[in-house]
């Protein structure tokens, strides 16, 4: 079977290779940004038929276009330039907002500093820093170099209980303002820079790397229309049990830990929800989850699409492999986020599966080039 990124679930996917994302990213996915397109493993022993559950489109013969326009490559190649982009130190004039700053910073509450609250050499956009209400207003038209004591207040509703409602001074000194460099595409920097020598050489290879990555994902993209015209007729109340499960489970075991919360209200008031708004949303996800768990096996059904043990057990050998972990520790890892609600052949079947019924999907798309 080609190599193919798979539909699978985000939360599942995170904690099993360990990987981070940020705050954003976390609210997008669970408040509906991100949320359609991901595939969730159900229980094994199943007490529905997928094919009676969804009325399937045409899923064969799916357009895809894979044509590559001049601003795709442009997109490209601004995002090339801007990786080999440097920073400036500025260590004259004023800053401003949506400047990028380093800054030192010392926080104290009744003239005592207190935890997290002081760095060195911390570099931050004025205007999107993330600290509380007044902080980057207070360093907006600071000069380099310049000390200045802002004094301000914690919000009631913040989030670490000792400093709810405190007044604080917050010492700040700015060490230099950061402007970022980007280069020049010419023919100079592209010989450095790249295995081509002239600009109009490296231009065509893009356009050649660009079409290659949409054939690529030309079965994600079939796919992805394929579930969108999808129509769920009914919800096994088994399989939204499932999801919705692993979901809270996640949430409540890894996601809120991971970010500090010693406590899940806490970790709902940041995410701007109340239990209720919570359990609404987690519906939402479940739901969005399990269309694609019934539109993938509903599929794999009536192409007669299986996986096998060997299969199954090859996938999780490669995990092992890949995330430096035993398979004792990542068994370990998926009950105590998961506890037995799913076992791991199971996520892995299900993820498989998805993985043979894209390909499928994309096998039979009709490429525009």
């Amino acid at each position: 079977m080609k190599k193919r990124t798979a539909i699978i679930s985000t939360f599942l996917s995170v904690s099993l290779f360990l990987t981070g994302c940020s705050w954003s990213d976390i609210t997008a996915k669970f408040t509906g940004a991100d949320t359609s397109g991901t595939a969730a493993p159900a229980s094994t022993e199943k007490d529905y038929v997928a094919e009676e559950c969804v009325t399937l489109p045409e899923y064969k013969g799916i357009e895809v276009d894979c044509t590559v326009s001049e601003e795709d490559i442009e997109a490209e190649i601004k995002s090339v330039l801007n990786d080999h982009a440097t920073e400036k130190k500025v260590k004259k004039g004023k800053c401003k907002q949506g400047d990028t700053v380093n800054i030192d910073f010392t926080g104290k509450v009744d003239g005592k500093e207190f935890d997290n609250g002081s760095a060195e050499d911390y570099s931050m956009t004025i205007g999107s820093s993330g600290f509380i209400a007044g902080f980057d207003d207070g360093v907006d038209g600071m000069k380099v170099g310049e000390t200045k004591d802002l004094k301000l207040k914690f919000p009631d509703d913040y989030h670490q209980e000792d400093l709810k409602g405190k007044d604080v001074v917050f010492t700040v000194k700015v060490n230099f303002i950061s402007e970022t460099e980007i280069p020049e595409l010419n023919d100079e920097f592209v010989a450095k820079n790249t295995e081509q020598k002239t600009v109009d050489e490296y231009k065509e290879v893009t356009r050649q790397n660009l079409v290659k990555d949409k054939k690529e994902q030309a079965g994600q993209n079939a796919y992805g229309t394929v579930e969108e015209k999808a129509e769920v007729k009914n919800y096994p109340e088994s399989l939204i049990n499932v999801c919705s499960t692993q979901l809270d489970s996640y949430y409540r075991n890894y996601m809120a830990p991971q970010y500090g919360f010693s406590d899940f209200n806490t970790f709902l008031t940041q995410m701007q929800m109340t239990e209720e708004t919570y359990q609404q949303s987690l519906k939402q996800a479940a739901e969005s989850i399990a269309k694609t768990q019934l539109v993938t096996e509903a599929i794999a059904a009536k192409e007669g699409i299986t996986i096998t043990e060997d299969e199954i057990k090859e996938q999780i050998d490669t995990v092992v492999s890949q995330s430096g972990q035993s398979e004792e520790e990542l068994r370990k890892s998926f009950q105590d986020l998961y506890g037995t609600v799913i076992t791991l052949e199971e996520y892995y079947r299900v993820t498989l599966v998805t993985n043979k019924v894209i390909d499928f999907v994309g096998e039979n798309a009709k490429i525009v080039e």
